[in-house]
């Protein structure tokens, strides 16, 4: 029997994840925090031209990061908070038109990073 590169079309990926993913994700079912990732698609344009925007949700496990600060200051007081957070190297997740919901709050993705284990998300609080 021979193999021949490609026999399996388009889209079939021969790559396993790196040792290191997989046992990011082990951990991540252990002791992560769900995370609602929000992704937002533009469905048209309303009377001013302005995007209108419809929302798809889901969640995924992930360990988060803010600052101490933050965490202890009464509400209102923080206008800028900024959250980090380490999703699994396969999450889809971007950064134009992504959201992530954290303990109630909504935060904006403002940057993402993939390392050789881990995706590392930036977000900033969205002010309403």
């Amino acid at each position: 029997m021979s193999f021949q590169y490609g026999q399996y079309g388009t889209g079939f990926d021969l790559m396993m994840p790196e040792p290191q993913a997989l046992r990011f994700e082990e951990l991540l079912e252990l002791h992560g925090e769900d995370v609602t990732v929000v992704q937002q698609t533009e469905t048209g344009r309303d009377d001013y031209g302005q995007p209108v925007t419809s929302e798809a949700a889901y969640t995924e496990k992930a360990v988060v990061k803010t600052d101490l600060g933050e965490r202890l200051m009464p509400p209102g007081e923080v206008k800028r908070a900024t959250v980090e957070a380490l999703f699994t190297r396969w999450a889809p997740i971007g950064e134009t038109l992504y959201e992530l919901e954290i303990r109630g709050h909504r935060y904006h993705v403002v940057g993402v990073e993939k390392a050789s284990a881990y995706l590392h998300v930036r977000a900033e609080r969205v002010v309403t």
